[in-house]
Parts: C-alpha cells; structure tokens; sequence
C-alpha cells in the first residue's frame, strides 16, 4: 500500500438512509408551488449536495508523516509520531467513519474523546497492518 487514497467502507444501512433521504428531499420538492420552490431549493440543495459529497468523496490517504482522514468536507490530519494505540472495533460513536467496521486510533497527550478518532477504510485489517508499520510511538 503506498500513498494511495483508500476509499471509505459505507454499510449498506447507510446508504440507504442517506441516499434515502436525498430521494426524499427532492421528491417534496415536486409537490410545492413554484413560489414555494425557490425558497425550497435554496434551504435544501446545500443538504443534498453535503450528503452527496459526503458519500462520494470520503477517504484515508497514508502520507509521509501523518494519515489524513477525509470525509466529505471534512479532514483531519494525525501525525503517526501521535498515535498512542490502534486497534479494531465495531463502536458506534461518532467519528469519520461510514461503516461499523472500524479502526479506533488513540492520539497522545489528547483527553479520551478528543483523542479517539474512528476511521472504516474498505479493507481495514490491510490498512490496519500498513498504518502500524508508519507508527513508531504504538503502546505495547
């Protein structure tokens, strides 16, 4: 694995509730009146084009010194010399992963929740084992 972006894993549940909601959101679109439809797509457009952006463009990149965690339009960086401990995981809580499936990363000198970031790439044992091999501060 070099520098490559590794796309985020979606569980099927959360496509379907996102995607679902975008079909719902356009869809009420249709039965409003035309002055009702301006107002409509200026407060909703921005709402479909987030979940889609989410959904489309979310991914771990492996750079040089830090893992950089996109999601959407969201990004975290998190310097390897960081990283306290990773391990697997199937947590719920929120963090900058689209799956159940995840890899829970603990950063040094950080309060637990503010420390803890959560990420799901689509092959995770493989990107677990490359991102131990660039973390050289991991707790034993």
């Amino acid at each position: 694995m070099s520098d490559d972006k590794v796309k985020a894993k979606i569980d099927l549940w959360v496509s379907i509730a996102l995607w679902g909601s975008c079909l719902i959101i356009i869809a009420s679109g249709f039965s409003l009146e035309k002055d009702e439809l301006t107002f409509y797509l200026l407060t909703t457009l921005p709402v479909v084009v987030m979940i889609g952006w989410i959904m489309l463009g979310s991914y771990y990149e492996l750079r040089e010194d830090v893992l950089f965690i996109k999601l959407g339009p969201f990004f975290s960086k998190i310097a390897y010399e960081n990283i306290k401990s990773l391990r697997l995981t199937r947590n719920w809580l929120s963090s900058m992963a689209l799956s159940i499936d995840r890899i829970e990363i603990i950063q040094y000198k950080k309060r637990f929740y503010s420390g803890m970031t959560m990420i799901s790439p689509v092959n995770r044992d493989a990107f677990l084992e490359e991102l131990k091999m660039r973390c050289y501060n991991l707790e034993k």
